[in-house]
């Protein structure tokens, strides 16, 4: 369900942050409580504790409190350059790109139960090419209902308006970048009986496309993009001992297309299978890793079906209190609408360092590697990312950061190769 596309930020952030394991429905990744237990672990290292995720009481905002809700009101202003504005193989245009990004969080603070509500903005202007402009937006709530001690009931809702980068393949060349909304709604449920436990989740998304126009005027008909999404997953837990954890899990899925795309039915469902650990391997090192196996069948008896090995697996290792390396492995199905092609397996490695320097400075550094294998078509796509960053944690209410990112696609399809460089300096503001 990876499928939300950001802008020249994202780009940027491809290589300079972390790859999220954006693992199927039923995985759900957790942070380990932080109790005693059988390995030890170092004075000066806290137990789950990494650079980036560690408190910081002195430089943390507090929020405004109001009543039983904390209010996280954030602002950010970003200035960058991109080296390559659209992702071309030859004749490259480049810009400087202001973001504007505001935010709101209002988190309940309840003893039982969880109530949250988020909004976001971001505002995206090119000093030369103005065409690229665009507007996202998130709205979002998601609660937690306590029915008893060891059963909870999970839900959410989120609309959003992103729009499709130029280096992606299903990039129709309009003359402004293609916009669409994401609309979701999710469910779940989680059960413990002593070391064994129960999660069951439901999604629905829906996709719809604006149309665009190409350099002649033409109106580019981008309906045959809209779809439905619908997924449910159950996962299977075992305690083997405290901060260690077997899964297996199991998912199904069906993808509703509202007309035929270039031709071809375009729906389909299938599943995953796999199994995996939540392991605190040494206390310095922690696991948490599905791999499985992936089926998607389509409607189109000329699309076929797509089927493979899939994975979401992240590697923490405090090498001490003030440096953390962590390495990511992803790989699951992409949606494509590219003629012959029903869709693609995505795979991505990233192996990042953070490491604070000053209790108030973190310098980060990450290396990444993409293949995106498009089924039934010869096309393979390889992505090369670096990143170099730094945070500058100016007091509770200010954050310096900057910092440079590297992106490079190799295609076996003529013309599709391209480099891009970007440099981003940012000020966020908080309460």
């Amino acid at each position: 369900m990876r499928q939300l596309i950001g802008g020249t930020a994202a780009m940027f952030a491809a290589a300079l942050t972390a790859v999220s394991i954006s693992a199927p429905v039923p995985v759900q990744a957790q942070t380990p409580p932080r109790t005693s237990q059988d390995v030890q672990t170092p004075a000066d290292v806290e137990r789950g504790e990494t650079v980036m995720g560690r408190r910081r009481p002195d430089y943390d905002p507090v929020g405004v409190r109001m009543g039983g809700f904390v209010l996280y009101p954030d602002l950010g202003l970003q200035e960058s350059y991109n080296s390559n504005i659209f992702a071309t193989a030859a004749n490259e245009k480049s810009d400087f790109i202001t973001s504007i990004e505001p935010s709101l969080d209002l988190r309940s603070n309840w003893n039982n139960h969880a109530l949250n509500l988020h909004a976001d903005s971001r505002v995206v202007r090119y000093m030369d090419y103005d065409d690229e402009n665009f507007n996202d937006y998130t709205l979002s709530a998601d609660g937690r209902v306590d029915v008893l001690r060891d059963f909870r009931l999970f839900g959410g809702a989120g609309y959003q308006i992103r729009h499709e980068p130029r280096s992606s393949p299903d990039n129709q060349g309009g003359t402004e970048p293609t916009e669409y909304s994401v609309s979701s709604a999710n469910l779940g449920a989680e059960k413990e009986f002593n070391r064994l436990s129960f999660r069951l989740d439901g999604k629905a998304e829906q996709y719809e496309y604006d149309n665009v126009r190409n350099s002649a005027g033409t109106v580019l008909d981008q309906s045959g993009r809209d779809r439905d999404q619908y997924e449910v997953g159950l996962k299977a837990g075992y305690e083997i001992a405290p901060l260690r954890r077997v899964y297996l899990l199991t998912s199904y899925n069906t993808r509703e297309y509202d007309k035929l795309t270039g031709g071809f039915d375009r729906d389909s469902d299938g599943y995953l299978v796999g199994a995996g650990a939540q392991y605190d391997l040494t206390g310095l090192i922690f696991l948490d890793a599905y791999a499985g196996y992936r089926r998607q069948d389509y409607s189109d008896a000329r699309l076929g079906e797509i089927d493979g090995w899939a994975s979401g697996i992240k590697v923490t290792w405090n090498v001490t209190r003030l440096t953390t390396i962590t390495g990511t492995l992803d790989r699951d199905i992409e949606e494509t609408t590219l003629s012959n092609s029903p869709g693609y397996f995505q795979t991505r490695a990233e192996l990042r360092a953070d490491h604070e320097l000053l209790r108030n400075l973190i310098l980060t550094a990450s290396l990444g590697y993409q293949n995106d294998d498009f089924q039934g078509i010869t096309r393979d796509d390889d992505y090369y990312l670096a990143g170099l960053g730094a945070k500058y944690l100016l007091n509770r209410n200010f954050t310096l950061s900057g910092g440079y990112g590297y992106r490079s696609r190799e295609s076996n399809v003529a013309g599709s190769d391209f480099d891009e460089n970007v440099v981003m300096l940012r000020l966020s503001s908080h309460l």
